[in-house]
């Protein structure tokens, strides 16, 4: 080791022990946002920004999260939100329980690789029982059931009260990106092409979804009714007059030579517009700027120019339309014309004014269409927030269509799970048998949570809830497994029916994402920091 380090090393119980404390207090941070009652996180930035959300994902990304251990569980919880779109919460919750249970274990002298083996059992159990048992499997998904699982991801949120409306939105959504792949004999939702325009004034129920895309950008020559059918160049360079690099200058007394080194600029710019004209553009949306000499050149021609749209906004229009961005004319040297197959193809593009604020609309595009949920509220804080919800709830319904099996939510799983993990441990006479027993009841969090940030009481209902699930082990009351919490009305009841409903893949993962931190953490057994003198 070099004499210019330091070197701290802690080691087994220590460590262990820190780096369960952590991870437990990240978990009691954002419990009590879990759940259709629950409370909101009020956030502020360093600059004194504020934002106030109740989304797990969004809470955990805007944290600054120093300790080691902790960031490992928020890195991988955060594949949650990237893999199905919601859980983000649960999986923190589940993987702190795991660690805590398993520190009281190891003070009981279980040795961790006995509960890390224990913990892949149960993990395992857990996603074969999940498919084999608890599952509503269907070929075609009915529009109640996604509705129904949308509901369940909106319910939590900050749309909870308008939560049929916006679900609906949601569906309608993934519905107008949605294409069946014949050679796999399935769907598949490219909710890439979802666009969302946030426009702050009016109420959240005038939020809908139009037919469209829509963007919000400086137009260079005014609007002359609707263009149809519309062709569209894409273009990533500016429509302007070459500048001279730093450095450089043309030195030169005459002003007749510079008016025609001048006049020679534009001319070149000019030819350049000329060739995209006569590939039979009549609308031009580019990333960069357009130069104010070229203002009467467009409306002389009667085209359309846009200037400084979003290099994301341009390639989704792009995708939908079937164009190609170009990013210099010099792009394909061996051609002297701007070729007419770059051109994007819509039925007709025209702009409108919302609230002070010109939108401009493209619709019917060539080869996918796209659809925009075009969002009001009150604050940006709010639409910030409701873009998001509405994002999950939408990659909800994705996930619930390509797999075609939901499961039922308000702690049903997971009390079935504890259950079913029960009766294996005591099938199991090996040392993995208190530990497997210790992740069933980890499971039980969930529904623990829930009920403590509904007011209800905890011993009562849970009670219940498992002789159900208990009851459900026999084949004629195999229906009580469905059996969950319905909070609003503060009762137990058949939520599968009832339409409380999540996709089964987010509750595999959320399973398998939280059992792998809680495993990666306790592998953890020295913490070995170096830092230079």
């Amino acid at each position: 080791m070099d004499q210019n380090q330091n070197l701290k090393k802690f080691t087994g119980k220590e460590i262990r022990a820190e780096n369960i404390l952590e991870c437990v207090e990240v978990a009691e941070l954002i419990k009590t946002s879990l759940g259709p009652i629950s409370f909101d996180k009020m956030i502020v930035d360093e600059v004194g920004d504020i934002t106030i959300t109740n989304d797990g994902a969004n809470i955990l990304k805007r944290l600054d999260i120093r300790h080691p251990a902790a960031k490992i569980l928020v890195n991988l919880s955060s594949q949650q939100e990237e893999e199905v779109g919601d859980g983000t919460t649960s999986v923190v919750i589940i993987a702190s329980e795991l660690l805590k249970r398993a520190g009281l274990l190891m003070m009981k002298k279980i040795h961790p690789s006995v509960i890390i083996s224990a913990y892949r059992l149960g993990m395992c159990h857990s996603c074969s029982f999940i498919r084999e048992n608890l599952i509503l499997s269907s070929q075609t998904m009915d529009l109640n059931k996604l509705i129904n699982a949308a509901k369940t991801s909106l319910s939590s949120k900050v749309s909870g009260i308008n939560a049929k409306k916006f679900s609906t939105i949601a569906l309608q959504a993934v519905k107008s990106v949605q294409i069946f792949e014949k050679n796999k004999e399935k769907f598949r939702c490219q909710i890439k092409a979802i666009n969302f325009v946030k426009i702050t004034g009016n109420s959240l129920n005038k939020s809908r979804l139009i037919d469209g895309y829509i963007f919000q950008n400086q137009k260079v020559s005014p609007m002359m009714g609707t263009v149809s059918p519309t062709r569209i160049a894409f273009l990533n360079f500016d429509l302007r007059r070459s500048r001279l690099p730093i450095g450089f200058k043309i030195e030169n007394k005459s002003n007749i030579e510079i008016e025609k080194i001048f006049k020679k600029e534009i001319d070149l710019v000019k030819s350049q517009i000329r060739k995209i004209f006569e590939s039979g553009a009549n609308l031009i949306i580019t990333t960069k700027g357009i130069e104010e000499e070229y203002i009467k050149y467009f409306l002389k021609n009667g085209i359309i120019a846009i200037k400084r749209v979003s290099f994301e906004n341009i390639k989704r229009i792009a995708m939908a339309t079937g164009g190609r961005i170009q990013n210099s004319f010099t792009q394909t040297p061996y051609k002297k014309s701007f070729d007419s197959l770059w051109l994007g193809e819509a039925e007709e593009a025209f702009s409108q004014e919302i609230s002070f604020s010109e939108i401009f609309i493209i619709r019917g595009c060539r080869f996918s269409s796209a659809g925009t949920i075009f969002l009001r509220g009150g604050t940006e804080y709010l639409l910030e927030e409701l873009a998001q919800s509405l994002f999950d709830a939408i990659f909800i319904i994705k996930r619930a269509i390509e797999g075609n099996k939901l499961v039922a939510g308000g702690g049903a799983v997971e009390t079935s799970l504890c259950t079913s993990i029960q009766k294996l441990s005591n099938s199991i006479l090996s040392r993995e048998q208190l530990p497997l027993l210790e992740f069933g009841e980890a499971l039980m969090i969930i529904p623990k949570i829930l009920i403590k940030n509904a007011g209800l009481e905890n011993t009562d209902i849970l009670t219940k809830l498992r002789i159900l699930h208990e009851a459900s082990l026999e084949k004629k009351f195999s229906d009580y497994r469905f059996f969950g919490l319905d909070l609003s009305n503060q009762k137990i009841q058949n939520n599968l029916y009832k339409g409380i409903v999540e996709p089964a893949i987010n509750k595999i993962k959320c399973i398998q994402i939280a059992t792998e931190a809680a495993i990666t953490i306790l592998r953890i057994d020295d913490f070995i920091d170096l830092k230079k003198k």
